[in-house]
């Protein structure tokens, strides 16, 4: 059949088009994304959600199950007799996508977070301990486990903090990281201490305190570790009455992504 003028400029022009097409190049790009998180929850005898002495020892016990020797009293430690106050969450943290809001869900009650989401969990306590008239010890701990059967991507854990900020007493003291052959111990000479292990991808270890009037103390970790970190702290505290205080939590996970 004979083409017009008209029609062999079509047919010209999508070959010409087809022709290109087959040379346009794709590059891929590798992009590292950050996701970070973190809770708050004002906590005082109100609350209803403090653990007693043997609800904790389990807890305990359920985190060393979990985590091993990244549970809340690490490879060595000095536990106190008795505990005056503890407190447990669960953070699971998600990233941000079109699809889905991402974000964070949280809770005192750890099983009210999905056991099967595939979210990074973060487990966390604040145990405190009466060590004489008005003074008090707060054990902080906090842990993660990049590598959880549950995560449907490869990621590696950035980052873990915990702070408790005081609404009715005084930091008194509060202690600070000593590192050694892969492990960190925090001690203020007493218990409630404890050892810890460092991933040697760890890149930052450091605490921050203000010692004064409704002071606060923070214990952070950074670094990139593709399977399970923890964290401790520890500070103490002047006070008269009941505990009142905010306790907060904090995560990050990062990983590749082509864009």
């Amino acid at each position: 059949m004979k083409l017009s003028r008209r029609d062999a400029l079509r047919a010209g022009g999508g070959l010409l088009a087809a022709g290109l097409a087959g040379c346009i190049e794709q590059r891929v790009t590798r992009r590292e994304t950050r996701v970070e998180t973190s809770t708050t929850w004002a906590l005082n005898p109100g609350v209803g959600a403090e653990l007693d002495g043997a609800a904790f020892g389990d807890y305990v016990d359920s985190m060393s199950d979990r985590y091993g020797d990244s549970g809340v009293w690490g490879t060595e430690s000095e536990t106190p007799d008795t505990v005056d106050t503890a407190y447990v969450q669960r953070l699971a943290l998600s990233r941000e996508t079109p699809a889905d809001p991402g974000g964070s869900e949280s809770s005192l009650n750890p099983d009210d977070v999905d056991p099967d989401a595939p979210l990074l969990y973060v487990d966390a306590s604040v145990s405190a301990y009466e060590i004489g008239e008005n003074r008090y010890r707060y054990w902080l701990w906090v842990a993660a486990d990049a590598a959880d059967d549950r995560l449907v991507r490869d990621i590696d854990l950035a980052m873990l903090s915990a702070n408790v900020e005081l609404r009715d007493g005084t930091v008194a003291d509060s202690a600070q990281f000593s590192r050694s052959d892969g492990e960190a111990t925090v001690s203020l000479g007493g218990a409630p201490s404890a050892t810890f292990p460092l991933n040697e991808t760890t890149e930052s270890l450091e605490t921050n305190s203000d010692r004064s009037r409704n002071g606060a103390f923070s214990a952070e970790w950074g670094g990139s570790v593709d399977g399970v970190q923890s964290l401790n702290g520890v500070l103490e505290e002047s006070r008269t009455g009941d505990h009142d205080f905010f306790w907060t939590v904090g995560a990050a996970y990062q990983f590749d992504e082509n864009v």
